[in-house]
């Protein structure tokens, strides 16, 4: 078991602590493709209404209106990535992990 995983399954409420230590534990774990850079990692509640977390952005760096979020669903001890483009927006499978993560970000590279 990854260290990520075992730090989702053990969240039973998280806070902004417990968001912010899922997320250096998702970027320690994280492969960042090559193209994609750290745009944003303030954590906070999303603001679409629900209690999911925002962790962490990052921006494709040859097309900056291409951008992908993490977040970390409410109550499902699982990450959800949301890519963002000028031709598409596209919800991944939630997953914990990171490898999964680093697959879709490639593939949008």
């Amino acid at each position: 078991m990854t260290a990520l995983r075992k730090r989702l399954s053990s969240l039973t409420d998280p806070d902004a602590d417990a968001a912010a230590q899922t997320r250096d534990t998702l970027l320690s774990e994280l492969d960042i493709p090559t193209g994609w850079d750290v745009s944003e990692t303030d954590v906070e509640i999303a603001q679409d209404g629900t209690q999911d977390w925002f962790l962490v952005a990052f921006e494709h760096l040859s097309d900056p209106d291409t951008r992908a979020s993490v977040f970390l669903l409410e109550g499902s001890h699982m990450l959800q990535l949301y890519i963002e483009s000028t031709d598409t927006d596209e919800w991944a499978e939630p997953t914990q992990n990171p490898g999964e993560i680093t697959a879709t970000l490639r593939h949008h590279s």
